[in-house]
């Protein structure tokens, strides 16, 4: 009667580890491991898919940093603390793009105003006209 016993209690103890090992991975696991979109579900912030990794996902333009753009634009996902983290790469990228333009633009300006005359009443030897007064 033992030895049945003691062979119940180590398949049960095997399944136990078995079913322990199939199960759900933790926050960190998820935050850590193989996927980094699966990693942008997670709960906790990754140590593994940090800014460093966005931003060069980023700057190469990848189908991984598109798509973690769009599941962290969607409504619900951006409160993620890995998504957080895309978006202040997302951020960052945005306002270099605002500014290279808003420099160019600045440079247009600045280029058009070369070839404007000076208003009448800078010009040299030119007195502005009297103001009328007033009859009242």
């Amino acid at each position: 009667m033992i030895v049945p016993l003691r062979h119940f209690v180590a398949a049960l103890g095997l399944v136990a580890l078995f079913a322990a090992g199939c199960g759900e991975p933790s926050a960190e696991e998820l935050a850590n491991g193989d996927d980094p979109l699966a990693a942008l579900r997670s709960p906790v912030r990754s140590a593994r898919y940090d800014g460093a990794f966005w931003n060069r996902e980023a700057v190469q333009s990848t189908d991984l940093w598109q798509d973690a753009v769009a599941y962290c634009r969607t409504p619900g996902n951006s409160a993620a603390p890995n998504c957080q983290t895309v978006g202040l790469v997302l951020s960052t990228i945005e306002l270099e793009k605002a500014a290279k333009a808003a420099k160019r633009q600045l440079e247009i300006l600045l280029e058009q105003s070369k070839h404007l005359a000076p208003p009448p009443s800078a010009r040299p030897g030119r007195r502005p006209a009297p103001i009328p007064s007033d009859p009242n």
